[in-house]
């Protein structure tokens, strides 16, 4: 029989005795469930590396030829594969592929990728056509008006896109704009390159042992089920007059590319700077295995004052990421109710 264990324990510190508890709505959120391979332990110039499902049950395998000056890492995250691309001058180049189910919405990863540069959102996901294997992708180049690299040089993301099915690829490179844009042709190659192998089906499993894989959580009165959007697992909204604010949960493989990275992510969010890892030890609160931080600044979206209260959560080999974010005084409001929301939380095949 398949295994419940309730997440209660993580954030106990946080939701004592002497609260009233609110009114609930329990909701069972869907999702295929993903799995991220490891890396074949000797890279070679022709290699190949089992991905994400996509449908019909069918796992396909990425094939590429790697380019000159490239060489393969560990993925980590949701990566499927990773390299780092060297030019002659010794500049480098980081490139990932990761497959998400995901269709349409485009202009909301373009801006995503805008914010990551310091760039204010955009109203139209501009591209051009690009080969990837036999079919016909979309490309994307965004270069930063600040020197993001060290404080010195622009920095650029280039993305392919191309989907299949009901699965998205990207493949993405990122460093300072010289070493991006001096890998444009080798990047090109790559994406010509890559080839799908699917292997064949696996005989279905009986519904019944299927496992869920996703958390049931029991949520507050007032929070209204919203769109996640691309990026997302999934998302609520939360309105109290004109002031709002809005619960935002991911789910990433392994450790989600770590605490830092992820906490500076919602810093910039609202204007705030860079932590380094002693800066990191001093705000965040530990409640078992949950990490949570309680971030004040402006919205870098809408110019506003705005709060931002983040819970990380490892569970199953997975990491889970709730934000609240938004006005402060509905963010004030929301906090215990937002933080029993995450105790109520039970995760299936919990170990």
């Amino acid at each position: 029989m398949r295994t419940v264990l309730s997440a209660a324990f993580f954030l106990a510190a946080f939701v004592l005795a002497g609260c009233d508890r609110s009114e609930v709505k329990v909701y069972h959120v869907a999702k295929e469930e993903t799995s991220v391979p490891s890396v074949p332990p000797t890279p070679t110039p022709e290699t190949a590396m089992p991905a994400q499902g996509e449908n019909a049950g069918a796992v396909p395998k990425l094939h590429w030829t790697l380019p000159p000056g490239w060489t393969e890492k560990e993925p980590g995250q949701m990566r499927v594969a990773s390299f780092t691309a060297t030019d002659a001058a010794g500049q480098v180049a980081d490139i990932g592929v990761v497959p998400l189910p995901v269709n349409g919405q485009e202009i909301e990863l373009v801006n995503m990728w805008r914010e990551q540069l310091k760039l204010s959102p955009a109203t139209n996901a501009d591209s051009e056509a690009v080969a990837i294997g036999g079919a016909s992708g979309k490309l994307y180049s965004l270069v930063s008006d600040a020197p993001l690299v060290d404080g010195k040089s622009t920095a650029r993301i280039m993305v392919a896109m191309l989907t299949r099915g009901d699965m998205s690829w990207f493949f993405k490179m990122t460093g300072a704009d010289t070493a991006v844009t001096g890998q444009r042709d080798n990047f090109l190659a790559f994406l010509k390159s890559v080839s799908f192998e699917t292997a064949a089906a696996a005989t279905p499993v009986p519904a019944a042992e299927v496992p869920a894989g996703n958390p049931i959580w029991e949520v507050p009165t007032g929070w209204q089920v919203a769109d996640p959007g691309p990026m997302l697992f999934a998302k609520f909204s939360i309105a109290s007059g004109d002031a709002k604010a809005d619960v935002n949960i991911s789910q990433l493989a392994r450790d989600g590319g770590g605490m830092l990275a992820n906490v500076n992510r919602w810093r910039g969010q609202l204007g705030l700077s860079q932590l380094d890892e002693a800066g990191l030890a001093q705000i965040v609160t530990m409640s078992g295995p949950a990490s949570i931080v309680d971030l004040s600044g402006v919205n870098s979206k809408t110019g506003q004052p705005a709060r931002l209260v983040g819970v990380v959560v490892p569970a199953n080999g997975q990491t889970w990421f709730y934000k609240l974010m938004g006005d402060g005084v509905v963010v004030t409001a929301q906090k215990d109710a937002f933080l029993k929301f995450i105790q109520s939380a039970k995760y299936p095949n919990a170990r």
